[in-house]
């Protein structure tokens, strides 16, 4: 029975304490010992035959280590790469962490503390520690997550445990994952990262097994080697595609070819591919029960100068972008209101603002009056955003609760809120009709307002999705609806022009907000309104020059002169008696 299933995970690690021959008595008193060592080794029991065990010239049984590592003690790096935690158990009021990594291994201590995430259970750390240790005394590694508190002691939310030695003395080259690929380019992403090239990977492989050092030859089907009593050819085939990489096969060269062969023999020999490792971690407080996931790998090289460069895995900064909203015009919006004369009309403004960011909404100004659902509005509106493009989300710092002291980072979709509302002045504004769009997925808008339906928006085939951080600038007339009893119907018809930019762009095309300056890139002029759209409560004399006047205007000359007839008339018959009377005396 091998208890040994695998070198990688040799176990028991035994303590080993004093007087460990002691009596029964005195075994029973566990609390006077302590620790002074750990054991680490392999139990094997052999099956033999009487023959076998009655002479010693016989055949015996295959030794388990057939080449035992040095009793010297090995200065080795240790890298540490910690990409992200998954499913932190939230320890702070209110369900969440603010979460750091704390390093050991042997005597040394790496406490990444100043660097701790705010109100994150799954963080991505992007984080790389390096260690300089001594095999076989600092064989334990341990990755540790705690959680800051400004005040009192953090608080331990898990840990991982490695065993660095293991993975070292591994035949399967636990210590650095095998790429699938032998790419010596130092300016690729997928660059070989080991410090030995494959063929002497292999004939490490070979050694550690107890096999004869790998033998390379040809024949007609070309390159061949013999590892452990089985051949192997190079087979001409593509590993896995590139970010940039056409669809051809990429020819191998020949100078490289040993090293490719031997990758592939290893791959088929099971040793450890190149992988990011999920390990689980655990907390004495709460024995047995997860605490959160860490996506972690480690390589391990010995301490010289043929130590390759670290990768770097810093999380990706968000580039900054300016997001330009003109509104031009409005066209077909529903008419809202009934004005004194009985006519349907809306006071139409247009509001937008970005996803997670609505207290920074910005807002057109008013066409009141619109009877046709017209507004005219030549306004632009500016929002500067953080974007990671790789992923497709905006970064935003805010606040979750009001009684935290620290911004929040958080990622969302990068959604454009397009609102039509009507103007209310003694009671809230009718929102009218709404729209979402999503910057990496814009709908194709219509060029005339004619065309525009909600087709734009459930008709992919018609008006595919388009990314503005590729088209840089999107112009066409976008439908709102209203959904707010289910089913989508349309309220009108927006003329808008998107455009994003970098902070390059930026300077070298200034432009300001609404209509100020610089009023540039490109010019707006004010809006080519009608007379009767303006607030009549401040513009009293304007009402009844337009909207009365020009209306009932005979109507009001007529009922003025006959007013002023029926004044003369009754004063004609309140003055008539008293002249005659004076006219019959003075008589």
């Amino acid at each position: 029975i091998d208890v040994m299933q695998n070198i990688t995970t040799m176990k028991p690690d035994n303590e080993i304490s004093e007087d460990e021959s002691s009596s029964d008595e005195e075994d029973e008193d566990k609390e006077s010992r302590h620790r002074v060592g750990v054991f680490k080794g392999s139990l094997k029991i052999y099956k033999i035959s009487d023959d076998m065990y009655n002479s010693a010239l016989k055949e015996q049984p295959k030794l388990l280590f057939s080449n035992l590592p040095t009793n010297q003690s090995m200065d080795v790096l240790i890298r540490v790469y910690v990409a992200a935690a998954v499913g932190l158990t939230p320890l702070d009021f209110g369900g969440s962490v603010d979460p750091y990594l704390v390093v050991k291994c042997g005597r040394t201590t790496i406490s990444d503390k100043e660097k701790y995430l705010t109100k994150d259970v799954n963080p991505i750390f992007g984080r790389m520690f390096q260690i300089r240790a001594k095999l076989p005394r600092d064989s334990k590694l341990c990755v540790k997550v705690f959680d800051h508190d400004l005040i009192g002691a953090n608080d331990l939310i898990g840990s991982t445990t490695v065993d660095v030695e293991d993975r070292y003395l591994s035949w399967r080259r636990a210590s650095c994952g095998v790429s699938q690929q032998y790419i010596k380019t130092r300016s690729s992403k997928d660059r070989w990262r080991d410090n030995l090239k494959p063929v002497d990977l292999l004939k490490r492989m070979c050694l550690l097994k107890g096999w004869t050092s790998p033998q390379f030859r040809r024949d007609s089907n070309g390159l061949k080697v013999v590892v452990g009593g089985e051949t192997y050819h190079l087979e001409k085939k593509k590993g896995p595609m590139q970010l940039n990489e056409t669809t051809d096969t990429v020819p191998i060269k020949p100078a490289s070819e040993r090293n490719q062969l031997a990758l592939q023999v290893l791959h088929e020999s099971g040793v450890t591919p190149e992988h990011i490792e999920t390990r689980t971690l655990y907390n004495d407080d709460c024995p047995g029960i997860p605490q959160g996931k860490l996506h972690m790998w480690i390589d391990i090289f010995p301490y010289n100068d043929s130590i390759p460069a670290p990768i770097v895995i810093n999380p990706r900064e968000p580039q900054k972008y300016v997001l330009r909203c003109i509104i031009y015009n409005t066209e077909d919006v529903i008419l809202d209101e009934t004005n004194l004369l009985g006519e349907q009309m809306s006071d139409i403004y247009v509001r937008t603002y970005l996803e997670g960011r609505k207290k920074d909404r910005q807002e057109t100004d008013v066409h009141y009056r619109s009877l046709t659902g017209e507004g005219n509005f030549n306004w632009r509106m500016v929002y500067p955003l953080d974007f990671i493009i790789q992923e497709n989300k905006m970064i935003q710092k805010k606040k979750g609760k009001f009684w935290h002291i620290e911004k929040t980072v958080m990622k969302v979709d990068p959604i454009l809120h397009l609102e039509v509302f009507d103007k209310d002045v003694l009671s809230r504004d009718d929102k009218l009709g709404w729209a979402q769009l999503d910057l990496t997925r814009v709908p194709a808008p219509t060029k005339t307002a004619k065309e525009c339906t909600l087709d734009v928006y459930e008709n992919e085939d018609r008006h595919p999705r388009m990314s503005l951080f590729e088209k840089k600038k999107i112009l066409g007339f976008w439908p709102v609806y209203d959904d707010s009893l289910g089913t989508r119907e349309l309220t009108g018809k927006v003329e808008m022009e998107l455009e994003i930019l970098t902070e390059e762009e930026v300077a070298e095309r200034p432009a300001g907000k609404a209509r100020e300056e610089p009023n540039s890139n490109p010019t707006l002029e004010p809006p080519n309104r009608p007379e009767t759209s303006f607030n009549w409560f401040t513009n009293p004399w304007k009402v009844f020059k337009i909207l009365i006047w020009r209306r009932y205007k005979w109507h009001l000359i007529i009922g003025l002169i006959i007013i002023l007839l029926i004044i003369f008339v009754v004063l004609m018959a309140y003055t008539a008696p008293e002249a005659i009377n004076q006219a019959i005396y003075s008589g």
